[in-house]
């Protein structure tokens, strides 16, 4: 943080980018900005010092040197429960006193909990595998070697994880605790059990679908060297035109989490009613691999977005 700063130097009609890295997808966005004659600063909510010892007009100013105009967030550094929630709270604080955020606290934190997305796609009746969320060690394997006997393949995943790391297929009951707890020492306490959706035929793809302000700015299949299709674990993007009913399905999706901008992972599936089921949807979606294969300019749609929602 630049530090508490006073009133003189309050710097006007900037948008603050909440990042824990520097790197191509906060370029393209100050780029953008930039061109747009919009100012910007890249900060990481771990580094920001929260000081709650004022009036609540001053909060801003106090806090942050600045009163952005809007604040979009990029990426939000992992750390303890506490850590992690103090950064939320900082959100929640800003929209409190009427800063808008792209996207909000509160969609982020749906997104990020594996388990609570899952719960909002289900409210909202969008198809997406069936979930099982346990604490319990000993009543997950249970669990797990019951929906195994009943002939379900099935994944755990961290709840709180990204990029296809920790993903872990499940297809062999589990014989005991300790064989449970070198599978999956990602688990941390929580143990989110998801459908292992079959591939269509030979298809062994996904898609990622990417909404911005309740629109379909992109989409692109993802192939990877097995049923992991993840760019960040060697997937191999295509260009894909996506059609109506895949559209309306990653706008809902992004909508029932309440996201403005979303990245919607989606799989055909043979056993659902329309053909596809939504794996997760992300809230501080990357966007470099879709770049690759996308004609438009993914980071000029952001930055017009964020211009709209500027105070």
């Amino acid at each position: 943080m630049d530090g508490a700063g006073t009133v003189n130097n309050v710097k006007k009609g900037e948008i603050v980018i909440f990042s824990d890295e520097i790197g191509w997808h906060t370029d393209q966005l100050q780029i953008g900005l930039n061109l747009s004659g919009i100012k910007t600063r890249i900060l990481n909510l771990s580094s920001i010092d929260i000081f709650i010892d004022c009036a609540k007009d001053n909060f801003v100013i106090r806090n942050f040197n600045t009163s952005p105009s809007c604040c979009f967030v990029r990426g939000i550094e992992g750390g303890t429960l506490e850590q992690v929630t103090r950064r939320l709270a900082i959100l929640h604080q800003l929209e409190f006193l009427g800063i808008p955020i792209v996207n909000s606290g509160k969609g982020i934190e749906n997104s990020v909990d594996k388990c609570m997305t899952s719960f909002l796609l289900r409210m909202q009746d969008i198809s997406t595998p069936d979930c099982w969320t346990l604490e319990d060690k000993s009543t997950s394997i249970q669990l797990i070697n019951r929906l195994l006997d009943e002939g379900r393949n099935l994944v755990i995943k961290p709840i709180f994880g990204s990029q296809g790391v920790n993903v872990t297929l499940i297809e062999e009951k589990i014989k005991n605790e300790k064989d449970f707890e070198k599978m999956i020492n990602f688990a941390k306490g929580v143990y989110y059990i998801q459908e292992f959706v079959e591939p269509t035929g030979s298809l062994l793809r996904d898609f990622r679908v990417f909404v911005v302000d309740q629109e379909v700015i992109a989409a692109m299949e993802r192939k990877g060297q097995g049923w992991v299709h993840n760019v960040a674990k060697g997937g191999v993007c295509r260009k894909i035109i996506p059609d109506n009913f895949l559209k309306k399905l990653a706008i809902q999706s992004t909508r029932a989490v309440g996201l403005e901008i979303g990245g919607v992972d989606i799989i055909e599936d043979k056993s659902s009613e329309s053909g596809y089921k939504v794996l997760e949807v992300n809230g501080v979606p990357a966007w470099k691999g879709l770049q690759n294969v996308s004609d438009i300019k993914i980071s000029d749609k952001i930055v017009k977005f964020m211009i709209s929602k500027m105070r």
